[in-house]
């Protein structure tokens, strides 16, 4: 970046607020999965500055600034997710919104929360706790993730978004949200998107490409009078997946599957693992008569499909847990895997797949998988290392077979991102033609997060076509089952 540049950023933000260092650009040049050196050849993925704007209008001027000079912006929260979303393909700006994070106001009476979109969504939670209150959908990642990153994630799709704790029950993330000021690629600042002449579901599972997040106003609930959790065992996954199908209609607050791959990490991982070979951990919420109907049922459903319940401490320890699905982390010491949406109803079939995939290979695959609202949200992983640099970048292949294994099935990879941009079509269905002609009337110029959700684009601003994607993607894979 010329200093001329970095000097008007500063004019602009303040000196705290910018930031050129070296060793902090390459901090926001990755999301939580390592970038192998080769994308270089590809992709300008280090930023050419980062900035921490600190107020409505500190965004809505550096997003003129930037418009009028043809600079690309990259709006990042947290990073949690491993696709590719947040960090750039062409170099730009990286906006850091994490300083946006305060609660703004409660709307006790018409039960909204109004947030910075910089803000964790645990904080969120623990300041409606407070005050008898709660959320009816956060994602998993609540201890680290910021509202708008979340919101912004491509999800399952454009108007549906992600998929979290509370979506069996509650729906998807779009669903919970009621409003949001957005600051469009032109500089407009929205206040009020659900009073102007767009839909917030035109925003929510965008992937940051239509527009930066500044406030969001989200619908709150009583807290449950009781929520109660519940693990079993299951000898065999099979049975366990016939389990699920059938207590799925329970619409339970939250629902967690691991296999004996998953849980096999965490041992070797040093974690605690309770007595089981393959654990679901079932929580539900409600009161009187009606939830002790439900508990009875799912009882009833488990046991007759085989599952043993645990110990009441082992459920409210495993629902303690549901943050850290990547907790086992250290055992790779990295991890690579998919994620993926499948119906309900094909739960067996992916698990059948997933692990015939793991023997084609040679690998071990654990599954982790979370009920959603008619499907399941997958996350198969595999330990990796990237120090090993051929290995891990053979590995990644993984990704489309997984990808590819949940479209066959009816499902859809989960987020688009930059890796999974391929999949854009399917990902967004029929709202996909929406997302490129919103994409075109809001940012002619591409400044907003360019490169990525709708196409794949290459620093040199070509879009990689989906077969050489997946040609480089076979010749990898073949190197798996006998890479080191």
């Amino acid at each position: 970046m010329n200093k001329a540049l970095e000097n008007q950023l500063t004019g602009l933000l303040g000196p705290d607020s910018v930031s050129t260092l070296d060793i902090e650009r390459r901090q926001y040049a990755h999301d939580m999965a390592p970038v192998p050196k080769i994308f270089g050849l590809f992709f300008k993925t280090m930023p050419d500055a980062i900035v921490r704007p600190n107020s409505s209008q500190q965004v809505q001027q550096l997003v003129k600034f930037t418009a009028a000079n043809g600079i690309p912006l990259i709006p990042r929260g947290r990073s949690t997710t491993m696709m590719g979303g947040s960090y750039p393909v062409w170099g730009g700006i990286s906006v850091d919104m994490t300083a946006r994070k305060g609660i703004i106001s409660l709307d006790e009476a018409n039960r909204t929360v109004k947030v910075g979109s910089g803000i964790i969504w645990d904080n969120v939670l623990r300041y409606l706790e407070k005050r008898g209150l709660t959320l009816y959908c956060y994602p998993t990642s609540a201890p680290s993730a910021t509202v708008g990153g979340w919101l912004g994630n491509g999800g399952v799709g454009l108007g549906k978004g992600g998929l979290g704790i509370g979506s069996p029950a509650y729906g998807y993330a779009a669903d919970t949200v009621v409003d949001l000021g957005v600051v469009l690629p032109s500089g407009e600042y929205i206040e009020s998107v659900a009073a102007s002449q767009y839909k917030v579901q035109d925003f929510i599972g965008s992937d940051g490409v239509l527009a930066i997040y500044d406030t969001v106003t989200l619908k709150v609930r009583p807290l449950p009078a009781r929520q109660e959790p519940f693990s079993f065992n299951f000898n065999e996954i099979v049975r366990l997946c016939w389990a699920v199908k059938e207590s799925a209609s329970l619409k339970p607050f939250f629902l967690l599957i691991e296999d004996e791959g998953m849980l096999g990490f965490k041992k070797k991982a040093g974690l605690h693992v309770p007595p089981a070979k393959n654990l679901v951990t079932v929580v539900l919420e409600g009161e009187g008569a009606s939830l002790d109907s439900d508990i009875q049922e799912l009882r009833k459903i488990m046991i007759t499909h085989g599952g043993q319940e645990l110990s009441r401490e082992i459920a409210e320890e495993e629902w303690a847990g549901r943050y850290y699905a990547m907790r086992h982390k250290s055992a790779g010491p990295n991890l690579l895997g998919g994620e993926f949406s499948a119906p309900i109803d094909q739960l067996t079939e992916v698990v059948r797949r997933v692990n015939e995939l793991a023997e084609n290979k040679n690998i071990t695959i654990g599954i982790h998988g979370t009920l959603g609202v008619n499907e399941m949200l997958f996350m198969p992983q595999v330990l990796s290392d990237e120090r090993k640099k051929f290995r891990y970048l053979t590995m990644m292949s993984l990704v489309k077979d997984l990808n590819d294994m949940s479209i066959d099935l009816g499902g859809v990879p989960y987020g688009a991102g930059l890796f999974n941009a391929f999949y854009a079509k399917e990902i967004h269905g029929e709202r996909f033609d929406e997302l490129v002609q919103l994409k075109k009337e809001l940012d002619p110029r591409k400044v907003m997060n360019p490169g990525k959700a709708i196409h794949c684009m290459t620093r040199f601003k070509i879009a990689l076509p989906k077969f050489a994607y997946g040609l480089g993607m076979f010749g990898l894979g073949l190197f798996v089952k006998y890479g080191k």
